[in-house]
């Protein structure tokens, strides 16, 4: 049994959801008002049975990790850690027993956050260091919030440290505290004459450093490399300490670089994260958008941090994110504009962020001269692929109309250059009166059809004796609706002795909650094979709808031939039907 199924073993997924709102008991289960949208009447159940919860009104459902990721803004890791906490399963347990040992490597990099936050505040190699944070206006008390430290210059004091621990050089070199120089056999520290930036996750543990010298030296700072608890493009720092401010503001405004977040958090504007100067990833835009709406990217005032917006805000939007830029002409970094101009300022350069396409619009309208034919096809080079990303063609046309009035091209032809890059997407929304029409015949068969697969899935879902004989009845495509397919699909190869059968997958969780809350179906053979019977029904008519409408066009083209042997095949589909289960179930045809 994995970890995630032993904690749903034992939590009470109402004592949970009760710890956050008022619950009602109603029958077999408990209701209350939705905490994930505007609910005046309560449409939100917990199964106290099943240990789920849906939502009828927004569609939210999933089990206990599901709500706790939802309510708290957690990832999937950080729910099981704090439900671990909550019946007493601690850390080790959610390393899941693998050889990484990871409660030993937590505790490692924890306590080499604390010896270099203790070199920097209690020995006399941190004068020069809190010399330097002070002339950048760092004060101790941010100092103990960020737990700052110091790496001294001499070449193995940490690693003699953690030696005396008991820690091994194998261990510290796994954690990217030393190197071991394979040409010429020296270890020695990796972090030395640097002040020490600690890298904490949602948690608080330490899982790696980064690290500033105090001169020009290069490189000017150095991070952790890649390690079993780091993985930089998954991270941004400062989010431990920021994430309760970023969710009571439902904003976030990223940085690059550690000192700009220390500084907008020492200033009071404490809903900021840093990327750490990486390229942006969807792994850190999805952290965000688990926490906040409103994502504001401040990025470094120069040509790299112009491209670095580019890229780090289509990331975002990809996953779904709404975007802004703030931009400043005077200083170079928001720790600049911090120390120079002071919060209020930098702050009503917050307020005043510019949506994504503004600022895309506004930067490539000053770098090429639209007015010369070559302006022009640069200028349409840029900046049509990143207005093509905008998935509105109602916005789209509201950008190249702000074009056409700045360039004084007629908006028709740049709409027609617009079209020449990509394919118009109209017919993708049109929809003629003829499909229509069908659809509209056809629309009580395909309801039925979704009733009858939700049906034979919670089937699938409560019984594995029904999900047995489904598997030898049907392949997978059973199941039009491709929701659906996908989580019997997933039944289907589930080993059940490693556990109950879980999806992680939040759709998908959501689908699933709403199907064993709302589908109370009582296994038996007859029933079973009721649901069975009926799809079958559906599959035979639809060939004999295939079937019917070739018979009209053979009929057309006079084929008498082609029209005898499909009248044959349709002959034989209405014994099949009625065979089958027409007695249980009329079907319009």
């Amino acid at each position: 049994m994995n970890i995630s199924q032993r904690i749903k073993e034992k939590i009470d997924i109402v004592d949970l959801i009760s710890s956050y709102i008022k619950l009602t008991k109603s029958g077999k289960n408990y209701i209350g008002l939705c905490p994930f949208h505007s609910d005046h009447n309560p449409s939100f159940t917990v199964s106290p049975e099943k240990q789920l919860f849906y939502c009828f009104g927004c569609k939210e459902g999933g089990d206990a990790i599901k709500f706790l990721m939802k309510i708290e803004h957690l990832s999937y890791q950080e729910a099981l850690i704090q439900l671990g906490k909550r019946i007493g399963i601690e850390i080790d347990d959610l390393a899941g027993g693998t050889d990484e040992g990871f409660k030993e490597l937590f505790k490692i990099n924890d306590l080499a956050t604390k010896y270099f936050h203790y070199i920097l505040m209690e020995t006399p190699y941190g004068k020069t260091p809190k010399d330097y944070l002070a002339r950048r206006g760092i004060t101790k008390e941010t100092i103990e919030t960020f737990k700052l430290g110091y790496a001294p210059p001499s070449w193995n004091t940490l690693q003699k440290f953690l030696e005396k621990k008991g820690m091994t050089l194998d261990i510290q070199e796994k954690l990217g505290l030393i190197i071991n120089d394979s040409e010429t056999g020296k270890v020695y520290d990796r972090f030395r004459n640097r002040i020490i930036f600690p890298i904490f996750d949602i948690s608080g543990h330490t899982i790696g450093f980064g690290g500033r010298v105090l001169d020009d030296s290069v490189p000017k700072y150095l991070n952790t490399p890649e390690t079993p608890l780091f993985h930089k493009g998954q991270i941004l720092y400062g989010l431990y300490q920021t994430r309760d401010e970023i969710m009571k503001k439902d904003q976030a405004i990223i940085v690059e670089g550690y000192m700009d977040c220390i500084s907008l958090y020492q200033a009071g504007i404490k809903n900021v994260v840093a990327s750490m100067g990486t390229s942006f990833t969807k792994e850190q835009g999805l952290a965000l958008k688990r926490i906040a709406k409103d994502l504001i990217i401040a990025f470094d005032a120069d040509t790299a941090g112009d491209i670095a917006v580019i890229r780090g805000a289509n990331i975002l939007r990809e996953v779904g994110c709404s975007v802004r830029i703030a931009r400043w002409d005077t200083f170079k970094d928001p720790d600049e504009v911090i120390r120079n101009q002071g919060p209020i300022v930098f702050l009503d350069v917050i307020n005043n962020a510019k949506p994504f396409l503004d600022y895309i619009l506004d930067l490539f309208i000053k770098r090429y001269d639209i007015s010369t034919l070559e302006g022009r096809v640069q200028f349409f080079q840029e900046f049509f692929p990143l207005l093509r990303s905008e998935p509105h063609i109602s916005i789209q046309r509201v950008y190249l109309d702000k074009v056409s009035a700045l360039s004084k091209i007629p908006p028709e032809v740049l709409y027609r250059e617009f079209d020449q890059f990509y394919v118009s997407r109209k017919r993708e929304f049109e929809v003629t009166s003829v499909s229509a029409l069908s659809w509209m015949q056809k629309g009580d068969r395909n309801a039925l059809r979704e009733r009858l697969e939700r049906q034979l899935l919670a089937f699938a879902l409560n019984n594995i004796k029904a999900l047995n004989i489904i598997r030898e009845t049907f392949q997978p495509e059973i199941f039009t609706i491709k929701e659906y397919r996908d989580i019997y699909e997933r039944l289907s190869s589930w080993d059940f002795e490693e556990g109950n059968f879980e999806v992680e997958d939040e759709k998908l969780t959501s689908i699933i909650a709403q199907i064993a809350i709302s589908e109370t179906v009582e296994y038996s053979e007859n029933s079973l094979y009721e649901v069975i019977d009926r799809l079958n029904v559906l599959e035979l008519q639809k060939k004999k709808d295939a079937l019917t409408e070739e018979l009209k066009q053979a009929e057309g083209k006079g084929d008498l031939e082609r029209v005898k042997v499909i009248a044959g095949e349709i002959q034989q589909l209405t014994k099949e039907i009625l065979s089958t289960g027409e007695r249980r179930i009329t079907v319009n045809g």
